[in-house]
């Protein structure tokens, strides 16, 4: 099994806008403020979206092998484990998130 295309992964797009905005945030001065369309919330509701949508697809790929409808359990194994993958590395931002607000909270005013 080879991998012919990388852009298909659900990741890289994650990594690519990472990358952009770390830096517009290098371009921006102290009293400049992100857009709304750039904001952190965005950027996580979209990756909620798209863990939600993979989930979403490997649960209908499941149900069709399971119901008979479709003999690609490949396709259905590949795609419970994009999910499961996309949704550990969201508990992993989610982690580390909690973690900064923590230490935040912890700092002397």
């Amino acid at each position: 099994m080879t991998i012919t295309n990388i852009s298909s992964n659900p990741f890289i797009s994650h990594l690519n806008e990472l990358q952009r905005l770390g830096k517009e945030a290098q371009n921006l001065s102290p009293t400049e403020t992100p857009s709304a369309a750039n904001s952190f919330s965005n950027v996580l509701n979209n990756a909620i979206q798209q863990v939600n949508g993979l989930q979403q697809v490997a649960d209908r790929k499941v149900s069709a092998v399971t119901t008979g409808a479709s003999q690609d359990t490949l396709g259905a194994v590949v795609a419970l484990q994009q999910a499961d993958l996309s949704l550990q590395l969201l508990a992993q931002i989610r982690n580390k998130a909690m973690k900064a607000y923590e230490e935040i909270i912890k700092m002397p005013i």
